[in-house]
């Protein structure tokens, strides 16, 4: 038996809701190589007003994929193929020990993801990187048309789930949707910095209604 495992058979406090971010702590993004397809044809030529609605639009669920396509190709001035390369080129990858991390802690909590995301990226994401069966449940900005950190994304989640902030471990890379969450009573929220101390800060988290001795690793 592994030290994880080991952790995680050292008793769960009361039951827990997880809720994990993907993009930048199950997800590696590379904004690099997204740029890399989509460089304008002249500099200066972004319309950035254009750029920001059409983006917020799409992740809100507001506007389809095709329309998306379109208007993002005659911003950047490149072909369609250009942005879906782009948009494929962004995801780069799982980070693996986080995934792993994810599973086993299934077995014990219930863990679903709040993610600010688009249908191109996250179809990719459930095709190649993490699978359709991953979470117990997925909250979508696309799906639910409401995104972090508004608060009534967090509102939404816990009234779906029923349960309160105080039953909730939350996990994101972005500390203004951190901030948000803790306005909204979710206390146990955690910024993502380093796959190591995020999964010491959950396990911290569920373990902290055990005696001492449960703690000894």
């Amino acid at each position: 038996m592994d030290r994880d495992e080991l952790r995680m058979q050292q008793g769960l406090g009361t039951p827990r809701l997880v809720v994990f971010d993907v993009g930048g702590v199950l997800v590696r993004l590379d904004h690099g190589a997204r740029e890399a397809h989509l460089r304008p044809a002249s500099e200066g030529s972004l319309d950035l007003p254009a750029l920001a609605a059409t983006n917020r639009q799409f992740r809100l669920g507001e506007i389809g994929a095709d329309t998306y396509i379109e208007r993002i190709s005659r911003i950047y001035a490149v072909s369609r193929r250009a942005v879906e390369q782009a948009e494929a080129a962004f995801l780069a990858g799982v980070f693996p020990d986080m995934a792993a991390y994810v599973r086993r802690l299934r077995q014990h909590v219930r863990v679903v993801c709040l993610s600010n995301t688009q249908i191109l990226h996250w179809q990719a994401i459930l095709d190649h990187w993490l699978g359709p069966d991953f979470f117990d449940a997925c909250y979508l900005s696309h799906e639910m048309g409401m995104e972090k950190p508004q608060a009534d994304i967090y509102a939404e989640l816990a009234r779906r789930e029923g349960v309160s902030g105080a039953d909730i471990v939350f996990i994101d890379d972005t500390p203004e949707n951190i901030e948000a969450a803790k306005e909204a009573g979710w206390t146990d929220s955690i910024l993502h910095v380093s796959e190591a101390a995020t999964m010491q800060a959950i396990d911290n988290s569920l373990h902290r209604a055990q005696p001492a001795a449960a703690m000894r690793f």
